[in-house]
């Protein structure tokens, strides 16, 4: 039995044969929409639309794929007909129930958030807790997933909670103090994203499972303040984010926890937005965390175009708004103490080609760094799998020697100077 439920909990979400099957169920409804209403009911699909349209525009800037928006006219449609119509609800029910699912998979298909079934409902690798449990445990053989607040003391930024995996070793190698990785979520999005879809409990499990129950200390941070702001990860009138990142957040880390003091062996990585901030942390305030991994970032801070950008933010002031982009950093400044890892999706051409050329920027600058690509687009399907490919490198920096690889990531001489 258990068998059996391994294997359907292993069924896929994201391989070529789903995408097939989701396009045939938008497909057909579709179709049974147009079979089944008169003429005079087509005004649900005007209405969708409509409503498509205008999500479009809404949503342009965070680069969803126009397929999308083209199969959501579908359960949108069915939804429509569904509330103004008396007749034929139940089939326009089944319509809108299955499209929405389809739809979602085909999303799915782009972001791949859910790889399979089992992705669904995760089983947690640690026992999940809030900070005063967490400080009330005196000793324990197993990791510990801890909700946290970091209070923006010093930026006035409010914050969501923050998320940490704390491994074994914090309590049967007391005499040790751990490095710190911290993970900076993208736009849209918050700090749950690298605990969930990105797996980062699960990476850190699997490493300290392989070291004797040594791993960094990893903690998911907010960096935008809500779900689909984004305050360009830096200081301005909208907010203090770079404060709260590089002030706040270790201030408030090495309050909760017993951790390595030593900022230099802490690592700042982050996905698309957060990538892009990592970079901007980096080269803003070297002295916060000695390393960065930019995964899928953008060339600079941006909320779409450059001149709006500047606007918002700096008031029209391009010389204010290149005193903190990391491209113009790179080229005025030296950052020989540092080190930076760029990962890129090779379908993701705007990363591709962003990254690459920061790796070059960052490298004249003295840096040691690494530029690599994994198969895939701007989605988890390279966003896991770079955080466990850095993972080891990650440890190594901050002090963890002689470890195991347990995912056969990057090497020191991988990066170069």
């Amino acid at each position: 039995m258990n068998n059996f439920i391994q294997s359907v909990l292993g069924l896929p979400l994201t391989d070529p044969v789903n995408g097939g099957i989701y396009i045939a169920i938008v497909v057909i409804s579709a179709l049974l929409i147009a079979w089944r209403l008169r003429k005079r009911d087509f005004v649900s699909f005007l209405l969708a639309a409509v409503i498509a349209t205008v999500a479009f525009f809404v949503l342009k800037h965070w680069d969803v794929p126009f397929h999308l928006f083209v199969a959501g006219l579908v359960p949108i449609a069915a939804l429509i007909s569904l509330i103004h119509h008396a007749g034929r609800r139940v089939l326009m029910a089944v319509i809108a129930a299955f499209s929405t699912l389809a739809v979602a998979g085909l999303a799915n298909m782009e972001y791949q958030s859910y790889p399979d079934i089992g992705s669904l409902d995760p089983t947690p690798v640690a026992q999940e807790m809030d900070y005063a449990q967490f400080k009330a445990m005196k000793s324990s053989d197993s990791a510990a997933i801890v909700h946290l607040d970091l209070p923006g003391t010093n930026s006035g930024f409010t914050a969501r909670q923050a998320t940490a995996y704390i491994p074994p070793a914090y309590w049967t190698q007391p005499e040790r103090k751990l490095p710190v990785l911290v993970l900076l979520h993208g736009n849209p999005g918050g700090p749950e994203q690298w605990f969930g879809s990105g797996e980062a409990a699960e990476t850190a499990d699997a490493f300290q499972r392989a070291n004797g129950g040594l791993s960094p200390i990893v903690l998911a941070v907010d960096a935008t303040g809500s779900e689909t702001a984004n305050p360009i990860c830096a200081d301005t009138s909208a907010a203090k984010v770079m404060t709260y990142l590089t002030t706040d957040v270790p201030t408030g880390i090495k309050s909760a926890f017993r951790v390595d003091e030593n900022q230099q062996h802490w690592t700042v990585t982050g996905l698309s937005y957060g990538g892009t901030c990592s970079l901007q942390i980096l080269t803003n305030h070297p002295e916060a965390y000695g390393q960065a991994v930019d995964i899928s970032g953008e060339a600079e801070p941006t909320i779409g175009n450059h001149a709006a950008t500047v606007s918002k933010f700096y008031g029209g002031d391009e010389s204010a708004y290149q005193a903190a982009n990391p491209a113009h950093l790179l080229e005025v400044k030296k950052y020989p103490d540092n080190q930076a890892i760029f990962i890129a999706g090779n379908r993701d051409n705007n990363a591709v080609n962003a990254l690459s050329q920061l790796n070059d920027a960052a490298r004249a600058a003295g840096m040691r760094t690494f530029y690599t690509t994994r198969p895939g687009g701007h989605s988890f399907e390279v966003w896991r799998p770079a955080l466990r490919e850095v993972f080891a490198w990650v440890a190594r920096r901050g002090g963890l020697a002689d470890l195991t690889d347990p995912f056969d990531g990057v090497q020191d001489a991988d990066l170069q100077r």
